[in-house]
């Protein structure tokens, strides 16, 4: 059947967490002002499931897969991490985008408005998701690439990462939405672009999916740089953003918070 093509699953996932971010930014219609303690809870809630998915649902598949290797089992992995990292890096360096707490523009020079530019932030966010996202159901629709006894990446960690992205994308919607209204967009203008900022999602996902499918025997590299284009984005933006407004302990918390949550959807799913 179509539905059991991986690629068709993983656009399927994609467009779950697009539509998860649209919910969060549907949250603009409630009121103007959310307060921000709880966003950067929220945010370190996300933040932690993010590294969590990236560590139990991509880097441990992916060391599982190299074991034949021996000694030397963590330099595809290495070296995935750091390609995923590089990959995001260099997005970072070209595009053009401005994260909700800061003034200066990053990426080429462009001349474009704050809002598409905090728009551009996001949607850059959202790629490694998809990318996760894709990878994983292309990793659980080759069982073969899997070490005797081992678990590898199976379709319960392709839901794994689809449940714990789609949960951490509902903050981010709200986020984008928020920002928005506070450049002086009109909340139905904040919605439409919080939810064009997730597209990125989607389209990030069928290509992770079809890469991982076509090249089966490249599947640690494969979850080991989602996984490294996943944390970046942690690093980078999710927990300096949660940190800047002196809420820095309870996002830590949170953070922590969100990472037992995937522990214990890990139990459950598997």
């Amino acid at each position: 059947m179509i539905f059991d093509h991986p690629a068709v699953q993983a656009l399927g996932a994609g467009t779950l967490t697009w539509l998860s971010i649209s919910a969060g930014a549907a949250l603009i219609f409630a009121r103007k002002n959310f307060s921000r303690f709880l966003m950067d809870c929220l945010l370190g809630v996300a933040g932690g499931m993010m590294l969590a998915a990236a560590s139990l649902g991509l880097l441990s598949p992916a060391l599982e897969m190299t074991m034949y290797l021996g000694r030397l089992s963590f330099l595809p992995v290495v070296c995935g991490l750091a390609l995923g990292a590089a990959f995001l890096l260099g997005l970072d360096k070209v595009l053009p985008h401005l994260h909700a707490m800061q003034d200066s523009v990053e990426g080429v020079d462009a001349r474009w408005r704050r809002s598409v530019l905090l728009v551009a932030a996001m949607a850059l966010h959202h790629i490694p998701e998809g990318l996760a996202i894709g990878v994983g159901y292309g990793a659980a629709a080759h069982p073969d690439a899997l070490l005797p006894g081992g678990s590898g990446a199976d379709m319960a960690t392709a839901v794994l990462l689809t449940a714990s992205i789609m949960l951490q994308s509902l903050p981010e919607g709200l986020v984008v939405a928020l920002a928005l209204r506070a450049e002086g967009c009109s909340a139905r203008q904040s919605f439409f672009w919080g939810v064009a900022s997730g597209a990125t999602a989607p389209l990030g996902a069928l290509p992770g999916a079809l890469a991982a499918t076509l090249a089966s025997g490249l599947l640690p590299i494969a979850l080991a740089f989602a996984a490294g284009a996943m944390i970046y984005v942690v690093l980078e933006e999710v927990i300096p953003e949660a940190n800047a407004s002196g809420n820095g302990n309870a996002a830590t918390i949170a953070a922590i918070g969100g990472i037992c949550l995937v522990v214990l959807m890990e139990c459950i799913f598997k």
